[in-house]
């Protein structure tokens, strides 16, 4: 079974708390590199940045149904741990994109600062975007939907016990937010809708029919063949053609997505042993680091000798420099002192 080893030791060999597969690493892999493809070498047929941080997206909202509604992390422990992850490198990394603006001469205002570090800054301020902004941060607002879906599922918790009736409440309301995003598909152009799909009552229901199919999957044991996970990621893939239209990456994809990282562990061996492999599964454990700072090299890959060969290159290093000196230590220091032992409740 998947869930088996919810306690053991991570693929880098230090404890984790949540269960660390192999293959989770590996999908994580996948998601961070068609980031970089998408975003350094986009081959024009497909959306690869984006499918990428879908996958992401997948993969929190179905390792969060763990966590929070089976395991049930008491909620202290599960924000330190939430904001020992992400805040800290994200802090840096904010703070050094505004320093190079200030450097660059690039205007942006001190509210763009604060909605950076507060997950606000999809929204806030309105009259600049977050595509418009000047420093490099429009790839925040994936965190932005991850930081807020965290605030929905952890009050959930705090609302209902049962398993089954959270994965149907999740599912529906993932089934809602589909809904009005295809009315906002046919009230908007397309330039307007492509802003409106990096909105949290957007793109949180890659999160939502994750979270709530893996409860109900784990539930009632639903088994599939090896045919359905690797279908479903094929057809998923197909929604992000440049020929696709943008209604199918926020109403089929996402439940594409679900039903692949739901049963990653039904797929073939060929693909298991693809998502095992050694070198992906390490940039899966240098993703985040890799997905903050590559923003910067991507935008300015043009003042570099070797343009985006080298610009690339310098953002994984960077990541992977920012991982083992920054994201990996003050993570474990956070939890060692805060959390140590992370809570569980029992009601």
């Amino acid at each position: 079974m998947l869930f088996q080893s919810i306690f053991s030791k991570s693929a880098d060999g230090s404890s984790a708390h949540t269960e660390r597969v192999l293959v989770w690493d590996g999908w994580r892999g996948l998601a961070i590199l068609m980031v970089l493809c998408g975003h350094f070498y986009d081959i024009g047929a497909l959306w690869e940045d984006r499918m990428g941080v879908d996958i992401f997206f997948g993969l929190s909202g179905m390792l969060m149904s763990v966590i929070l509604f089976e395991k049930r992390m008491s909620l202290r422990d599960f924000y330190i741990r939430r904001m020992s992850r992400i805040f800290p490198v994200l802090f840096v990394c904010v703070v050094a994109m505004f320093g190079a603006g200030m450097i660059l001469s690039v205007d942006f205002s001190w509210t763009e600062v604060f909605a950076s570090l507060t997950f606000l800054r999809t929204y806030i301020p309105a009259e600049t975007g977050i595509w418009d902004s000047g420093p490099s941060v429009a790839h925040l607002w994936s965190l932005n939907v991850e930081e807020h879906a965290y605030i929905f599922l952890s009050l959930i918790t705090l609302l209902f016990v049962d398993r089954r009736l959270i994965g149907i409440g999740l599912l529906s309301v993932a089934c809602a937010l589909v809904l009005l995003g295809l009315y906002r598909y046919s009230q908007l152009p397309e330039s307007e809708f492509r802003s409106y799909i990096i909105r949290t009552e957007s793109a949180v229901v890659f999160i939502l029919f994750s979270a709530g199919y893996g409860l109900l999957a784990r539930y009632y044991d639903i088994s599939v063949s090896k045919a359905i996970p690797v279908s479903c990621l094929l057809l998923a893939l197909l929604c992000y053609a440049e020929t696709a239209p943008l209604w199918l990456v926020i109403s089929v994809s996402p439940m594409l997505l679900a039903l692949t990282v739901n049963h990653l562990a039904d797929m073939p061996a060929f693909v298991l042993k693809i998502l095992s492999n050694s070198v992906i599964r390490f940039f899966g454990l240098w993703s985040y680091s890799i997905y903050l700072w590559q923003q910067i090299f991507y935008e300015n890959a043009w003042r570099f000798p070797g343009g985006k060969f080298t610009a690339v290159l310098l953002a994984i290093v960077t990541g992977v420099v920012s991982y083992y000196f920054l994201e990996q230590p003050v993570r474990r220091w956070i939890n060692s002192k805060w959390s140590p032992n992370p809570g569980y409740r029992t009601n």
